[in-house]
């Protein structure tokens, strides 16, 4: 997308997807937009009739390790949220990169939103090696508003057997229960039901082959009732993130237990076994 009106929209999506504020100008505006599409940039669009109602937004970098394109946002209307739409664009994304000879799409994620990380993880094929402690500072919207933002640097080698598998819906990761018969470590376990879990750890005891995090089914409703709750979250996968990234591990999975607690599974081998879909389990 390039004209000025459908970029327009752009911004009010924004404000529906992340139940921004308008007053606190945390919308990327118009004139950004079109500088950013006319200067490196990509906006890809969805739309229903004449209404925009997804777009993803990025930039190509250049270093000396090579191209990577840098996909800053992606959102979804409120009410077209978990329609498959944002799918649709990552893989649009994909494509339009690719075509442009660029391998590697990078951004940030907050990994202890469990819907995201299953969303990257487990449906793209995303990968992470690197977590940045308070990234934006503090951000002021209905999902981040009160709680820090740690975010994970994800990276998605756009034709790696990884990701090849996991969009094309060929790798299954086992359950949390299937993992652990075979060894794996769970750092961090969600105690009670699920809205309102509680963790219980970190374990940091244990470096297997595969370590598992529990996250709270949805960090941003949990925030909203208990923000101390969603704090000590926020604390206690930040110690498991960093002690187990810090050892060599890729976070590299995702799955479920019995009680629809979700988990990002770490795993102990090298980037480029796990960008050739190895994993402990296969």
């Amino acid at each position: 997308m390039s004209d000025p009106l459908e970029l327009s929209q752009v911004v009010e999506v924004q404000l529906s997807a992340w139940g921004m504020d308008r007053s606190q100008c945390e919308a990327v505006p118009l004139h950004m937009l079109k500088a950013m599409v006319d200067n490196g940039g990509l906006v890809l669009g969805a739309f229903d009739g004449d209404r925009l109602v997804g777009f993803s937004l990025g930039w190509f970098v250049e270093t000396p390790e090579g191209p990577y394109f840098y996909s800053h946002m992606t959102g979804v209307v409120s009410e077209r949220k978990y329609s498959g739409l944002g799918t649709s664009l990552k893989l649009a994304q994909r494509r339009e990169v690719l075509a442009a000879g660029v391998r590697l799409i990078k951004w940030t994620f907050d990994p202890l939103q469990s819907l995201n990380a299953h969303f990257n993880l487990g449906k793209l094929g995303a990968i992470f090696t690197k977590y940045k402690v308070r990234y934006y500072g503090y951000l002021h919207d209905s999902i981040n508003a009160g709680l820090e933002t740690d975010r994970a640097v994800a990276e998605w080698y756009l034709d790696s057997k990884n990701v090849i598998n996991k969009i094309s819906s060929v790798a299954r990761t086992p359950s949390l229960e299937e993992l652990v018969e075979l060894g794996a470590h769970v750092a961090v376990v969600p105690v009670g039901p699920r809205g309102s879990e509680e963790p219980k750890g970190p374990d940091l005891s244990r470096s297997p082959a595969a370590v598992a995090i529990g996250l709270p089914y949805s960090v941003s409703a949990l925030n909203s009732v208990n923000r101390e709750l969603a704090s000590r979250w926020r604390e206690v996968t930040r110690q498991a993130y960093l002690k187990y990234l810090g050892e060599g591990y890729v976070a590299s999975d995702f799955t479920w237990d019995k009680y629809g607690h979700g988990y990002v599974i770490m795993v102990r081998e090298s980037l480029g076994e796990v960008l050739d879909g190895v994993r402990p389990w296969s």
